[in-house]
């Protein structure tokens, strides 16, 4: 059984010293990654992080572990769509894990207030800096700017894209809203479910995240859920829905 999980948040560059984030560490899909590594029915499991996300624990504590997991680093959206691309093009996915917070919009050029009040064109120059992603310029914009601008466009979506490469394998998704009722976020988590073919969504509200401790409700395709309080509970969760599903 192969098992492909996405984990962390992904980097937008904006020039070669300076990049948009966002606050997802990875921790809760490196405790998945152990999860699964502890199932003797895991052959490979492909473990797709920037390369702040922290990893799974086994790296450290089983080193024997080393072969059955293979860690790969994408820091932007671009760079996760061409490493999902390459994992499926080596190996057959069984089960998708897409824990990772991906960034819904990347830097498309950068200019200053001043500029684009004389000018709405000026949107298109791009201040000697470079994004990694479009090829304009090269180098750090000047520190000494007061109104710098940056105009964002739309990442595509990469849930999207897995079950058009891989149809048979079981998709978990997950959604992250801030401060919404339980019913608001089941209905949520439920759409991610429907719209992207899903097995399974884990949703989970970001007052309900401190440390370890971790309120998830894992959704399946008939709209039922269970409440799950750790980031262990629902990893051994999501473990246990997916491998009884294939086997």
């Amino acid at each position: 059984m192969n098992v492909l999980i996405t984990s962390g948040g992904t980097i937008e560059k904006i020039d070669n010293v300076r990049s948009i984030s966002n606050m997802s560490t990875g921790r809760l899909g490196s405790t998945i990654a152990n999860s699964f590594l502890k199932n003797t029915q895991v052959d490979k499991l492909f473990y797709v992080c920037s390369k702040t996300t922290l990893l799974p624990e086994s790296l450290d504590i089983h080193p024997g572990n080393e072969k059955a997991l293979e860690v790969i680093y994408a820091n932007s959206v671009a760079d996760l769509e061409k490493t999902i691309e390459y994992v499926f093009s080596t190996a057959k996915i069984d089960i998708i894990i897409h824990s990772m917070a991906v960034s819904d919009y990347k830097v498309k050029s950068v200019t200053t207030l001043s500029a684009l009040r004389e000018n709405p064109d000026v949107s298109d120059v791009h201040l000697n800096a470079n994004n990694g992603n479009t090829g304009y310029g090269t180098g750090k914009i000047s520190s000494e700017l007061d109104d710098m601008v940056l105009i964002m466009e739309r990442t595509p979506k990469v849930i999207s894209k897995f079950k058009e490469l891989s149809p048979d394998s079981t998709l978990v998704g997950f959604k992250l809203l801030d401060n919404v009722t339980v019913e608001t976020l089941i209905n949520r988590g439920f759409e991610v479910l429907t719209k992207n073919n899903c097995s399974f969504v884990l949703a989970n509200d970001l007052k309900d995240i401190k440390g370890d401790e971790h309120i998830g409700y894992l959704i399946d395709k008939n709209r039922n859920f269970a409440r799950h309080t750790t980031k262990a509970e629902i990893a051994d969760a999501i473990v246990n829905a997916v491998v009884v599903q294939i086997c």
